[in-house]
C-alpha cells in the first residue's frame, strides 16, 4: 500500500463502506417522471445541446479542471476505444469527478453520458442544464418501468458510439486513496450491450502551494467482454477484472493522505 500519512490528517470514521456517503448535500432525491426522456432524438435538442456540451461546457470544464491541478495520464488508451461507445468505471472521491471526465475525456466528438442520482430533478434550471449535457437519473428502487427505459438508453448511446460514465462505489468519499469494494449489479449493463469497459482510477498528491492535495487521473486499459462466455458470466468477469485493475493501479502510486479514513470499531479511545 503506498499511502503517504500525515500527522495532521482530517480523521474520518465510517462503518459501512458499501453505504456511507461523506459528500451529500442534503438534496432530495426525487422518482424520475414517467414522461422523462431518456434518448435524445429530436434533432433540434441534439444539435443544440452538442454546441452547448462541445463549443461551451466542455472547453470551460477543461480551463476549471486545469487551473485546479489535474492531471491525466494513459490517454493512450483511449485509441483502444476509437469508433465504440464504452461504460466508464471511476473511483467517487471528489465533486469534480463528473466535471474532469466530461473534460479531459476526449472520444473524437463523442459525448460522456453520466449515470447518477436524481438529485438534479429536484433544481427546475439546474435539471434541464444536466440533462442537455447527457445526466441520466437513476429511478427510485422499485421503478421499473423507466428502470427498463434507462437501460434502453444505454444501447441506445452506445450504438451511437457515445460513453456512460458510472461510479460504481455509488457513494463520495472525499479525498480518500483507495478503492472501495463495489458490487456487480451495474457490469450488467456493458454485458448486455456487449460493449467495452474502461477503467478510471483518481489519485492524490500533494501540492506544492495548497493545503489541500491535487488529483491525478489514470486512464487504464480498456477491458472486453468475452464472446465465449454468457451475460451473466460477462458481468462477473467485466467486475472483477475492472475492480482488480483499480485497486492495482491505486495501490502503485504514491499518494498524499488529506483525510484518513477509519473503521468506527478500530477507534481508539482516548
Amino acid at each position: 500500500m503506498k499511502t503517504k500519512d500525515t500527522k495532521k490528517s482530517k480523521v474520518v470514521y465510517y462503518h459501512d463502506e458499501l453505504h456511507e456517503d461523506f459528500g451529500e448535500i442534503g438534496l432530495n432525491r426525487p422518482p424520475v417522471p414517467e414522461n422523462y426522456k431518456y434518448k435524445r432524438t429530436n434533432w433540434f435538442n441534439t444539435l443544440m445541446s452538442g454546441f452547448l456540451y462541445h463549443v461551451i461546457v466542455k472547453p470551460l470544464l477543461w480551463l476549471f479542471c486545469f487551473f485546479i491541478g489535474i492531471r491525466v495520464k494513459g490517454k493512450r488508451n483511449l485509441k483502444a476505444l476509437k469508433g465504440q461507445g464504452s461504460f466508464i468505471y471511476m473511483n467517487h472521491v471528489g465533486y469534480s469527478d463528473v466535471l474532469k471526465v466530461q473534460a479531459y475525456i476526449f472520444f473524437w466528438r463523442k459525448r460522456v453520458n453520466i449515470l447518477g442520482y436524481s438529485d438534479t430533478l429536484s433544481m427546475p434550471f439546474v435539471r434541464n442544464l444536466t440533462r442537455a449535457l447527457g445526466y441520466l437519473p437513476l429511478p427510485l428502487k422499485g421503478d421499473l418501468k423507466n428502470m427498463i427505459r434507462m437501460q434502453e438508453s444505454f444501447e441506445f448511446y452506445i450504438k451511437k458510439k457515445q460513453h456512460i460514465l458510472i461510479f460504481p462505489e455509488a457513494h463520495i468519499w472525499p479525498y480518500y486513496t483507495h478503492i472501495r469494494p463495489f458490487k456487480d449489479g451495474s457490469f450488467l449493463y456493458p454485458a448486455k450491450c456487449n460493449a467495452p469497459v474502461l477503467p478510471i482510477v483518481t489519485t492524490w498528491r500533494k501540492s506544492k502551494l495548497c493545503k489541500k492535495p491535487k488529483q491525478t487521473l489514470y486512464i487504464l486499459e480498456p477491458i472486453f467482454p468475452k464472446e465465449s462466455l454468457s451475460i451473466n458470466e460477462n458481468k462477473a468477469y467485466l467486475h472483477d477484472e475492472t475492480l482488480k485493475a483499480m485497486i492495482e493501479a491505486s495501490n502503485n502510486v504514491n499518494q498524499y493522505e488529506y483525510v484518513k479514513y477509519t473503521k468506527a470499531e478500530d477507534r481508539k479511545e482516548d
